[in-house]
């Protein structure tokens, strides 16, 4: 494992740079998951490098445009775009430092990461796939932005528990109407489409979830290699 700082940023790698296959993984810096647990237990079977990005301001990093707060006074900032812009200036840096041909290059997120994930693809063709674990596709406009603008990934793994729609806060509520609409838009478009249903709330098995979305991306590369 080693970490880089990159204009102002945390990048831990996990894995070997030679790799054929890159993930950035998105976490909270203040409250990242076991993204060491999840990196074991898809390396025993899986040959890539995964790139951990720490997100200082999670919901102003995160969200795609301003919109004001759900639960608590922090609103949302809408600084995707800058974050998105860093990202792509280390993945240019990155391969020329390490000598790196690879344009396998994936991102994937929970919670609104997984949000972000899905509207960065709408932004660019950087990421090949991309998995929006129990993504926040309640967030304000974003089902109505998302049918009005097309992704530049091959592949999209999507995830949602299915107690999620319970949950007390009404606007969070609504993500499983939100989430079969993502589903029907990108099925329109000609992606490799994976999604599925785990037991539980928001905040159930994050680490599992995020195991089972980031092997379904692996395994679908492996598939396509072999087509």
């Amino acid at each position: 494992m080693k970490t880089i700082e990159y204009q102002n940023r945390k990048y831990t790698l996990l894995g070997d740079t030679q790799a054929s296959t890159f993930l950035m993984y998105l976490v909270d810096e203040s409250n990242p998951e076991d993204y060491k647990l999840i990196y074991q237990k898809l390396s025993d079977k899986n040959q890539f490098c995964m790139i951990v990005v720490a997100i200082h301001d999670w919901q102003g990093e995160l969200s795609p445009w301003a919109a004001p707060a759900i639960f608590g006074k922090h609103d949302f900032a809408g600084n995707a775009s800058v974050l998105l812009s860093e990202l792509e200036s280390f993945w240019d840096w990155f391969q020329c430092e390490h000598q790196i041909e690879s344009d396998q290059l994936y991102l994937c997120g929970y919670s609104l990461a997984g949000l972000f994930a899905l509207w960065a693809s709408c932004q660019t063709n950087l990421f090949e796939k991309v998995a929006a674990v129990s993504p926040s596709v309640w967030y304000m406009s974003f089902v109505d932005y998302l049918e009005q603008h097309p992704i530049y990934t091959n592949a999209v793994y999507l995830s949602l528990g299915d107690r999620e729609s319970n949950a007390k806060n009404k606007v969070m509520a609504t993500v499983g109407t939100c989430f079969e609409s993502v589903i029907k838009i990108l099925q329109k478009q000609s992606i490799h489409l994976m999604y599925e249903y785990n037991p539980g709330n928001h905040f159930q098995d994050v680490e599992l979830r995020m195991t089972k979305g980031i092997q379904s991306l692996l395994l679908a590369s492996g598939k396509e290699e072999e087509q």
